[in-house]
């Protein structure tokens, strides 16, 4: 017995309606898969990204970490070098002064610590060992006369000693100094010499 037509039309309807929603559902997964890519996708990218700025935050972590210890290791040679010189030039002076070539020198010092106190008179201490006379006075009185008009008129003060060779200058009433001994000028010239040490550094490497 064949089926009625009108089975055969339910039938129809109902595979066409079941294809229908295959069909959309098929579409749905494409779309929900498409979107969960794009999604899987973008999350990728967004780690790589994060992950790249956090590499490149550590790599220049590390150079700046770098460079300090670079730095470090730069001042601590300087430092150790500046010492040596120090040293060096303590014991080159050690020597000058106990000579009879410290002579003029310390003619030379004492005028200009006297150009510096800007008193009209001054007494002059300087270290036991070295060799200060009268005539050394004089001599210094005589540069700054001839060379800056300025006119002093100095005394020994062998009752003061002090503890680095060169020499230390004081008013009369001793209420004011001009201190010019060893230590004091290369205090003085401390940043010139460095510089000197960190470009012979430079110009070694």
């Amino acid at each position: 017995m064949s089926e009625s037509p009108i089975y055969e039309g339910i039938l129809q309807q109902a595979e066409a309606r079941a294809e229908e929603i295959l069909a959309r559902a098929r579409a749905e997964a494409d779309e929900i898969v498409a979107e969960a890519k794009s999604k899987a996708a973008e999350a990728a990218e967004s780690e790589r990204r994060n992950t790249s700025v956090r590499l490149e935050g550590l790599h220049m972590k590390e150079e700046s970490a770098v460079r300090s210890l670079e730095r470090l290791e730069e001042l601590k040679n300087n430092d150790a070098a500046y010492s040596a010189v120090m040293k060096r030039v303590s014991e080159e002076f050690d020597a000058f002064f106990r000579s009879p070539e410290s002579r003029k020198t310390l003619v030379s010092w004492i005028a200009q610590a006297a150009y510096g106190l800007g008193q009209s008179e001054a007494r002059v201490s300087w270290r036991m060992g070295e060799k200060v006379d009268e005539s050394m006075l004089r001599e210094a009185e005589k540069i700054l006369e001839e060379k800056t008009g300025f006119s002093v008129h100095l005394h020994l003060n062998p009752d003061s000693h002090i503890s680095d060779w060169g020499v230390m200058l004081s008013s009369m009433d001793e209420k004011v100094y001009y201190n010019n001994q060893l230590d004091v000028r290369l205090r003085r010239m401390s940043r010139d010499i460095k510089k000197i040490i960190q470009e012979s550094t430079c110009k070694a490497e």
